[in-house]
């Protein structure tokens, strides 16, 4: 009878066989690599935060600003015309002023691969044709008249002075460029 009063001894485990050690040491432990997997996959891949030029691309905004406000003054604007069959870009420009022999082109769109967007940037020299009228070729540039391609950002620009815009489907209508206000 003194068997059934007394309660009996239990055999321990030993203490890594416990199933409470799990649930104590089992989810911090698993912080600590999940962490460390992060750290190692932020490290090996990190982007710079700050460009090694950073100074000469902060001067270089002023500047553009500068060039905006210079179109401003002269009253720019651009006709853009694309004859996709004689590979040539046709830019109309008006405003106040002289203008120069040649006027620097770009622009710049996505590429239709779907597995990656990139930026592809096109620089096109205008050479003056007429008082006011541009020409440029696109031979190097064949995607420009590729169907697939609906938008441009179009950059035209001096030392003097800039325009910039947009440039929807370039195959079916013109493109106008103002200086902003």
């Amino acid at each position: 009878m003194e068997s059934v009063l007394k309660p009996q001894k239990r055999q321990s485990d030993s203490w890594y066989k416990e199933p409470w050690l799990l649930l104590v040491v089992g989810g911090p432990l698993t912080v600590v690599v999940a962490s460390l997997f992060t750290g190692y996959v932020a490290f090996s891949g990190a982007d710079k935060v700050v460009a090694e030029d950073y100074y000469k691309q902060g001067l270089m905004i002023n500047k553009d600003i500068q060039r905006d406000a210079k179109a401003r003054e002269l009253r720019l604007s651009a006709n853009l015309s694309l004859h996709a069959s004689q590979h040539l870009i046709r830019v109309e420009v008006s405003g106040s002023g002289d203008l120069p022999q040649q006027i620097q082109m770009s622009l710049a769109n996505a590429s239709p691969q779907a597995t990656k967007v990139t930026e592809i940037v096109h620089r096109i020299p205008l050479i003056r044709v007429a008082p006011g009228v541009y020409e440029g070729e696109l031979k190097q540039t064949s995607n420009i008249s590729d169907s697939s391609v609906k938008l441009f950002h179009i950059k035209l620009e001096t030392t003097d002075w800039r325009l910039t815009g947009d440039w929807f489907e370039p195959e079916q209508k013109a493109a106008q460029l103002n200086a902003s206000k």
